[in-house]
Protein backbone atom coordinates (compact mmCIF):
# COMPACT_ATOMS: atom_id res chain seq x y z
CA UNK A 1 0.00 0.00 0.00
CA UNK A 2 1.61 3.47 -0.92
CA UNK A 3 2.25 5.79 1.56
CA UNK A 4 0.38 9.27 1.41
CA UNK A 5 1.46 12.31 0.49
CA UNK A 6 2.86 14.36 3.03
CA UNK A 7 0.23 17.83 3.37
CA UNK A 8 2.22 20.94 2.46
CA UNK A 9 2.55 22.12 6.26
CA UNK A 10 4.48 18.46 6.63
CA UNK A 11 7.09 19.54 3.87
CA UNK A 12 8.07 22.62 5.11
CA UNK A 13 8.12 21.72 8.43
CA UNK A 14 10.72 19.15 7.42
CA UNK A 15 12.57 21.63 5.38
CA UNK A 16 12.87 23.64 8.35
CA UNK A 17 14.35 20.72 10.77
CA UNK A 18 16.55 20.03 7.96
CA UNK A 19 17.89 23.52 7.19
CA UNK A 20 18.54 23.37 11.39
CA UNK A 21 20.45 19.69 11.23
CA UNK A 22 22.31 21.35 8.51
CA UNK A 23 23.78 24.07 10.34
CA UNK A 24 23.82 22.76 13.35
CA UNK A 25 26.42 20.29 11.84
CA UNK A 26 28.23 22.77 10.29
CA UNK A 27 28.48 24.84 13.25
CA UNK A 28 29.43 22.57 15.70
CA UNK A 29 31.38 20.20 12.99
CA UNK A 30 29.61 17.48 13.25
CA UNK A 31 29.52 14.86 10.62
CA UNK A 32 26.61 12.81 9.65
CA UNK A 33 28.43 9.82 11.32
CA UNK A 34 28.71 11.92 14.64
CA UNK A 35 24.87 13.10 14.22
CA UNK A 36 23.70 9.23 14.25
CA UNK A 37 26.12 8.22 17.24
CA UNK A 38 24.64 10.76 19.48
CA UNK A 39 21.17 10.66 18.42
CA UNK A 40 21.09 7.28 18.26
CA UNK A 41 20.53 6.98 14.33
CA UNK A 42 21.73 5.43 11.41
CA UNK A 43 23.77 7.06 9.34
CA UNK A 44 21.05 7.04 6.39
CA UNK A 45 18.02 8.13 8.86
CA UNK A 46 20.43 11.15 9.13
CA UNK A 47 20.95 11.89 5.30
CA UNK A 48 16.83 11.61 5.08
CA UNK A 49 16.31 13.73 7.84
CA UNK A 50 18.59 16.31 6.33
CA UNK A 51 17.39 16.22 2.84
CA UNK A 52 13.41 16.61 3.78
CA UNK A 53 12.48 13.14 3.22
CA UNK A 54 11.33 12.13 6.26
CA UNK A 55 9.18 12.69 9.34
CA UNK A 56 10.84 11.73 12.30
CA UNK A 57 9.38 9.98 14.89
CA UNK A 58 8.62 12.17 18.04
CA UNK A 59 11.24 10.74 19.87
CA UNK A 60 13.64 11.89 17.49
CA UNK A 61 12.41 14.99 17.21
CA UNK A 62 13.37 15.04 20.98
CA UNK A 63 16.69 14.08 21.01
CA UNK A 64 17.63 16.20 18.36
CA UNK A 65 16.26 19.48 20.58
CA UNK A 66 18.15 18.15 23.07
CA UNK A 67 21.31 17.94 21.35
CA UNK A 68 20.54 21.81 20.13
CA UNK A 69 19.84 22.97 23.31
CA UNK A 70 23.11 21.43 25.03
CA UNK A 71 25.36 22.73 22.58
CA UNK A 72 23.45 26.45 22.47
CA UNK A 73 23.32 26.12 26.48
CA UNK A 74 27.72 25.45 26.07
CA UNK A 75 28.01 28.78 24.07
CA UNK A 76 26.61 30.62 26.77
CA UNK A 77 28.39 29.49 29.24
Amino acid sequence: MPRPKPSKEDLQERKKLAAAVKQFAKDNLFTEIKLAEVLGLSRRTVQMIKAAKVTPHPSTLHSINGLFAKYKAAKIV
